[in-house]
């Protein structure tokens, strides 16, 4: 009975990878580029009347200085307060006449401005897009307004959140030199003192067709949406192209620890250690890497942690796909009276037995499988398809990289993951980050 449940759970699995797998094939994917610089992505599906519409720039933390930290999300707010030719909320309010919702995200490499919408209501919210591209306004009033949103959201994620507080002190303090060295909301000094000049002069630079990639997923006819896109986009003029990003982190020649003190109801702790980029051939490696150490309850620091040595409520973390290299990080929420000491110590123990023994087969596969899982799954709705688009061609540089990450995952071998563990994850490259409760201090 077991044996055949497995094999249509396995079959079943099968399938609904093949079936996914068909929402994105490079015939019925269509690019279309403008002679501003405007890369379109467009991908016809008739399974609901519905589109989902994608507007990514090349454009986030990585790309800030100091003084202009966290302004990448400060005009993600800024997008939505209006333009001479709709009004403050009103692309919102015609949004939800239409029966559509939107959103926006910013990150470190990219930020993505997100709306699903009938069909029926395609050109409106084509010309509106196309409106706060070129022409969104920065009112002096709302813009106040707006720079108070962002000092008091820093105040509640950040300041008055000891765990992010202590994740912002060690992502800072193991990355010194590249932009990734400021979290995407900014230091507080500089959102109080963003001025309105520089941050027009940011949009300006960045938000220009050049820099962006407008994806088109769902029910629409690509003859027809062409001539539209040109029409609304095709007279944007394109910007002089933004400055690369030159600064690349120098290696880490020893170990770095931080404690930070304040009143807590439980310590914290964190390690990190400088990863490669996504692009890197041996970030497929880390990924599965990450998966056996921190996904689920069958993982290695999970059991060690949390189940035999009983040190930790929780322990997560992991690697992301950023343009540059990042960081691998383990975060662990210790019980109450634990010494931050031992955790440290099991840690190194557990990756210390990968780099000398490696993994087994049974974890490597199913880190795979979880992989598979991961990509698959969002690409059941058009929402999926669009943003997983957008984030290939923005991380990768194409948005063809699509069809390589299975194989590449596939193609990891044990081995190669016990490679990886010894070459990033190694004593010397690490950052620990400690948060000491006051009240503990005796």
């Amino acid at each position: 009975m077991i044996n055949t449940f497995f094999r249509v759970f396995v079959l079943a699995v099968f399938v609904l990878t093949a079936s996914l797998s068909s929402a994105i094939t490079r015939e019925n994917v269509k690019v279309h580029m403008l002679t501003n610089g405007l890369k379109v992505l467009l991908l016809e599906s008739k399974t609901i009347p519905n589109i989902s519409y994608y507007t990514f720039f090349r454009v986030g933390g990585r790309n800030e200085v100091v003084g202009l930290t966290g302004v990448s999300h400060f005009i993600e707010h800024m997008m939505f307060n209006g333009s001479p030719k709709f009004g403050p909320g009103e692309f919102d309010r015609v949004m939800e006449f239409h029966g559509g919702a939107n959103n926006a995200y910013t990150g470190m490499d990219m930020t993505a401005y997100t709306d699903w919408f009938p069909s029926s209501a395609l050109e409106k919210m084509m010309e509106m897009e196309a409106d706060r591209i070129q022409d969104a306004t920065f009112d002096p009033n709302v813009f106040e307004s707006e720079r108070g949103v962002v000092a008091s959201e820093r105040r509640l994620s950040v300041e008055n959140n000891n765990d992010h507080l202590l994740d912002e002190t060690v992502q800072a303090t193991a990355i010194l030199a590249h932009p990734y060295h400021h979290g995407v909301i900014g230091w507080m000094s500089d959102i109080l003192n963003w001025k309105r000049d520089a941050v027009l002069k940011y949009y300006k630079t960045y938000y220009a067709p050049n820099n962006a990639v407008l994806i088109v997923v769902g029910d629409f006819e690509t003859k027809k949406i062409i001539p539209m896109i040109e029409r609304y986009y095709g007279k944007i003029p394109a910007a002089t192209p933004p400055p690369k990003v030159t600064t690349m982190e120098p290696q880490q020649l020893g170990p770095r620890k931080l404690v930070i003190r304040r009143e807590a109801q439980t310590p914290g702790f964190q390690a990190v250690y400088p990863v490669s980029a996504a692009t890197h051939p041996d970030f497929p490696a880390l990924q599965l890497l990450d998966l056996i150490l921190l996904r689920g309850e069958s993982s290695r620091l999970y059991r060690k942690l949390v189940r035999d040595c009983q040190l930790a409520v929780s322990v997560y973390g992991g690697i992301q796909e950023t343009i540059d290299p990042f960081l691998f990080s383990f975060v662990v929420k210790p019980k109450v009276g634990i010494e931050l000491d031992r955790i440290e110590t099991e840690i190194e123990t557990v990756l210390a037995d990968i780099v000398k023994n490696g993994v087994t087969p049974n974890e490597l596969q199913k880190a795979k499988n979880q992989v598979r899982t991961d990509f698959y799954s969002p690409l059941e709705t058009i929402a999926g398809q669009a943003n997983l688009l957008g984030q290939m061609e923005i991380i990768y540089g194409d948005w063809q990289a699509t069809f390589q990450v299975i194989p590449k995952i596939e193609a990891v071998t044990a081995e190669r993951v016990r490679e990886v563990a010894a070459t990033y994850l190694v004593p010397d490259k690490k950052t620990i980050g400690l948060l000491i409760p006051k009240e503990g201090e005796k």
